[in-house]
């Protein structure tokens, strides 16, 4: 059986379904890669399938490099590199979407018919993707959820925390975690000058260091929601906690960001 080869409908292809993919991994790892550098990784990816589809006679051999040498070139241009551990998962995490994205596609294709309309389904199989990948944050996040308590030394304040594990921003002064709070929550002993304000130095995504606005209150308890309820409540005395904008939760269902120190896993 002969097949006809259209270099042009290949690479199309290939470009906009490695643009889907790389965006679902961008959304799932939280990167702020920008769109400029995944469409430079997905042209490239693309090209270089073409390529080696036209040179190799080996499908095998094909196969090989596709897996061994592209693909990886694609992740190494599409997220900036943390190191080989996080650049292996970032592999993991790429053929995982890409598992998701194309299962999505195949099963409502081959299901529903059409395949004229290729990126149509492949749009759609998109949308279904990040609706899951929110699906199973929402899940994550509950099991991460807790009850806060927060004493200011004039008010008691009732709030709900999240567990962020990527949190280990420790005040090199008193030697305490930092968690994070928004800062409007706290305006009337802000204003009041009844917290005293000190910065410390902090890096982040998107912001190699800078200083963070930060004080102490008087006590914090914490209680699990969830799954986690059966866990003893926690007393911390005099925690620190960052002074973070209103942008920084919203949409959230937490105001308070917990250092991963604070709690055992």
């Amino acid at each position: 059986m002969n097949y006809v080869f259209y270099p042009d409908v290949f690479w199309v292809t290939n470009f906009g379904m490695d643009v889907l993919v790389l965006l679902l991994v961008r959304r799932a790892k939280k990167s702020r890669s920008s769109l400029i550098r995944i469409l430079i990784a997905a042209a490239f990816g693309a090209s270089a399938s073409v390529f080696l589809f036209l040179k190799l006679r080996n499908f095998l051999a094909y196969q090989i490099l596709l897996h061994v040498l592209v693909n990886p070139s694609v992740i190494l241009l599409g997220f900036p590199l943390k190191g080989t551990g996080r650049f292996f998962r970032d592999v993991g995490l790429t053929y995982l979407m890409t598992v998701l994205l194309g299962g999505i596609l195949s099963f409502g294709m081959a299901t529903l018919g059409q395949w004229n309309y290729f990126f149509l389904w492949a749009l759609g199989a998109f949308g279904l993707a990040l609706l899951t990948l929110g699906w199973l944050e929402s899940k994550k996040n509950d099991g991460q959820s807790f009850q806060v308590l927060l004493l200011t030394g004039e008010r008691t304040l009732s709030l709900t925390g999240f567990w962020d594990t990527g949190n280990l921003l420790l005040d090199p002064f008193v030697k305490q975690p930092v968690h994070i709070i928004q800062e409007s929550l706290l305006e009337e002993e802000l204003t009041g000058e009844k917290l005293s304000v000190r910065y410390i130095p902090f890096h982040s995504l998107g912001q190699e260091q800078g200083l963070l606005p930060v004080v102490t209150l008087k006590a914090m308890y914490l209680r699990g929601t969830d799954e986690k309820e059966q866990v003893p409540a926690v007393y911390i005395e005099k925690p620190v906690f960052g002074l973070a904008k209103e942008n920084l939760f919203q949409r959230k269902k937490y105001q308070v960001i917990l250092n991963a120190r604070c709690i055992s896993a």
